[in-house]
């Protein structure tokens, strides 16, 4: 059986949502306003069921279409990512699996899980994504990579728990903070400038971590947030197993927090129900599995 809804009507169902309307999705897709609503609509005929309901100006998504709307992302972001292997195809190379990986995710066990992978699929080319807070969930979605590990991941696909990450607040040994006694309150925080990573996703910007502070760095990259520390210039919360060696030798300190010395962030592995008897995925979910016990 051929599926009855072509990929331009579900893309025209989903452009709808992330423009808010009719009008601005036919702007975004280059079509008229009337030609995204017909798609819609012939859409919803097939389906026998309402996506939108209008409100006012604005188009609400029904409870079925807030159901499809997740698996019509992965649709279209799968759709593409074929045409861009067709368009890049040499033979043995035809084969790429693509990750979405937080970057509280510790690189060595990363490192050993994808040397295992390439032991068993010599031939696969990995496209990986270093991604921050909602970042790697918004890739799971919108079918751009197969696998995806973050804090959290869209309902819907297949999830298990890889890791806890534990995340220390620490400053340098030259840092004033460090020479303050007893607990540190979040007044005596505030003055200082702290250093926060950058949510990686463009629909949901989230802040993990602040503390109000007057002054904020925000970087892309956990490596900078980390420099900037070193050199004394904020405090940041780090993961303890990319600080440790800087505690042990009395470059960073753990500031003594009355509020939270200790956030722990877990870690889960996802990818689509799809990819449940897909070999190279399930090898690699095995791989990521055997590092993190």
């Amino acid at each position: 059986m051929f599926s009855r809804i072509s990929l331009e009507q579900w893309r025209a169902f989903v452009s709808t949502v992330e423009c808010g309307g009719f009008q601005q999705a036919g702007e975004h897709l280059y079509k008229s306003q009337s030609a995204v609503s017909h798609a819609v609509n012939r859409m919803e005929q097939l389906l026998g069921q309402a996506l939108f309901v209008i409100e006012g100006r604005k188009a609400v998504l029904t409870p079925l279409g807030q159901a499809l709307l997740p698996q019509a992302k992965h649709l279209l972001g799968a759709a593409q990512k074929l045409e861009q292997l067709a368009n890049q195809y040499q033979p043995g190379l035809f084969s790429e699996l693509a990750l979405a990986v937080d970057v509280l995710f510790p690189v060595e066990r990363l490192q050993q899980a994808l040397e295992a992978f390439a032991q068993q699929f010599p031939d696969y080319r990995i496209r990986l994504y270093e991604t921050a807070l909602s970042g790697a969930r918004e890739l799971l979605e919108d079918g751009k990579v197969e696998l995806a590990i973050a804090s959290s991941l869209p309902p819907g696909y297949v999830q298990a728990l890889l890791l806890d990450v534990s995340l220390a607040c620490v400053v340098a040994a030259s840092h004033p903070l460090s020479q303050a006694e007893g607990e540190l309150s979040l007044d005596d925080m505030k003055p200082h400038r702290q250093v926060v990573i950058r949510d990686s996703g463009t629909r949901q910007s989230q802040n993990s971590g602040w503390l109000g502070t007057s002054q904020r760095w925000t970087v892309s990259s956990l490596a900078l947030a980390e420099r900037f520390v070193e050199r004394s210039l904020g405090f940041a919360w780090l993961p303890e197993h990319g600080v440790r060696d800087g505690l042990a030798q009395g470059r960073l300190r753990r500031l003594p927090l009355q509020h939270q010395r200790v956030r722990e962030v877990p870690l889960y592995m996802g990818y689509a129900q799809a990819y449940r008897h897909n070999p190279a995925v399930q090898w690699l979910a095995q791989c990521l599995h055997e590092q993190c016990r």
